[in-house]
């Protein structure tokens, strides 16, 4: 019987060269923001993970141009499903490249939400089951803009119990830990992550056990301007934490060759 407060999280599954969407009944989404997109093998392999791909407005622009030079024979190979925003980022010329190709793009000009907000609107109307979805973008830019992607990312996990976000930016996965209980798997084993890891406290006060960190802790008290567990080190292959509150888990994961 499942633990409904507790949580696993295999950390290398959408960074795998196996699993395909067709292996799974409920693939996850994409959604690609609109951030420089690093690597395109980490890119290709979370495409591959995922069944339904939206491009954030201006995150069309990042997919787009990542397709140049050696890779511009298969701009093709990766046709989003829908390209969704106020579209004030969106290129004239990457617009029409798009629409020529049978791509929807839908222009939603509400000043009250954010293209990352109304990506989710369209993702949560198509499943009343929300489960995984791939963020691909970026902590790092603008300090306003980080802090306000994290800000979304639990007030949509707040709104939709199945949901879980995962965010691959840069360097880092980053994740939110909302149950009590939380296992996270394969840390070392994917050989896919360094041992770099932190553990933020950045919607509120928190009390943590951990246990596989160089640095573990129990019932310790953590908060902003307080205790911040960062710049731990991983040194086992699962890795436990007990929390009284959501906490954002991030990871800096190892290049790719």
């Amino acid at each position: 019987m499942s633990d409904p407060d507790r949580s696993d999280f295999h950390l290398g599954k959408f960074l795998a060269e196996s699993s395909h969407p067709e292996t799974s009944s409920t693939p996850p989404d994409l959604l690609i923001l609109n951030q420089p997109i690093a690597h395109f093998t980490a890119f290709s392999r979370l495409w591959k993970h995922s069944g339904y791909r939206i491009c954030a407005d201006g995150g069309a622009n990042r997919l787009f141009d990542m397709f140049e030079g050696d890779l511009v024979e298969q701009r093709g190979q990766y046709l989003p499903d829908i390209i969704r925003g106020d579209l004030d980022s969106l290129r004239d010329d990457v617009r029409n490249y798009y629409a020529a190709q049978g791509v929807e793009v839908e222009r939603d000009g509400d000043q009250y939400s954010t293209d990352f907000g109304k990506c989710m609107q369209k993702i949560s109307s198509r499943s009343t089951s929300l489960q995984d979805v791939l963020i691909l973008g970026t902590l790092g830019g603008r300090v306003d803009q980080g802090l306000g992607l994290l800000h979304e990312m639990i007030r949509e996990e707040s709104k939709h119990p199945n949901l879980r976000l995962w965010l691959f930016s840069e360097s880092s996965l980053s994740f939110i830990l909302r149950s009590r209980h939380n296992v996270i798997r394969d840390v070392q084993s994917s050989k896919m992550f360094r041992e770099n890891v932190g553990l933020v406290p950045v919607w509120g006060p928190a009390v943590i056990t951990t246990a596989g960190l160089e640095w573990d802790v129990k019932e310790w008290e953590t908060q902003m301007g307080g205790q911040v567990s960062t710049s731990n080190h991983v040194k086992a292959d699962e890795v436990f934490v007990e929390t009284s509150m959501p906490i954002l888990f991030t990871i800096e994961r190892a290049p790719f060759g």
